[in-house]
């Protein structure tokens, strides 16, 4: 499935793995995310929450990126994107239709879904086991061509994103609640 429609929107949250800062008095907190000032610098964190409905799946966040770096009031440093997950991705690409359906068939033979992969023979796996474990041997593998983040320079309070390019939260695995960790750094 490609674009947004499908998602539960984005809503920000500090939760429990963001936490508020408070460093001595130096820091605040926002309804939607944390900051701490330190000489010369300021850190804002935020978390966006995602649920997504197929896989491979390519959610475009740019604009839920955007939004948090109007937030955080910084104006030049630079936003890392963040995926808190190891069978889902945070890349940079166009979005195109025909090209996302390209990476994915391109993912697909890297790692096929339906090859054998140890990590799903539940006979032999022992460890990070849970119940409803799902056989992800596949979207694993494909993490690791694509990374779990993207570091995009913050200029005069702009994303530095070239013409075409988007932030995309990539599910590799199947439907669920995702998290992403936006973090703005600089003054």
């Amino acid at each position: 499935m490609l674009g947004t429609k499908q998602v539960t929107r984005v809503q920000l949250s500090t939760g429990t793995d963001c936490p508020k800062i408070e460093k001595n008095g130096t820091g605040k907190h926002s309804p939607r995310g944390a900051v701490e000032k330190r000489p010369g610098m300021t850190t804002y964190a935020a978390a966006l929450k995602l649920s997504t409905t197929t896989a491979p799946e390519f959610i475009d966040i740019t604009e839920d990126i955007r939004h948090v770096t109007v937030e955080s009031q910084i104006q030049n440093g630079f936003v890392v994107v963040f995926s808190r997950h190891t069978t889902a991705a945070v890349i940079v690409n166009e979005n195109e239709p025909l090209l996302l359906e390209d990476i994915k068939k391109r993912l697909e033979e890297f790692a096929p879904r339906h090859d054998y992969y140890r990590h799903n023979d539940f006979t032999i796996r022992t460890v990070n086991m849970e119940e409803n474990e799902s056989p992800n041997g596949h979207a694993h593998c494909q993490h690791l061509l694509l990374g779990s983040s993207q570091t995009i320079p913050l200029i005069e309070g702009k994303l530095y994103l070239g013409r075409w390019q988007r932030i995309f939260f990539l599910e590799l695995d199947s439907p669920r609640a995702r998290e992403v960790v936006v973090q703005v750094v600089g003054e």
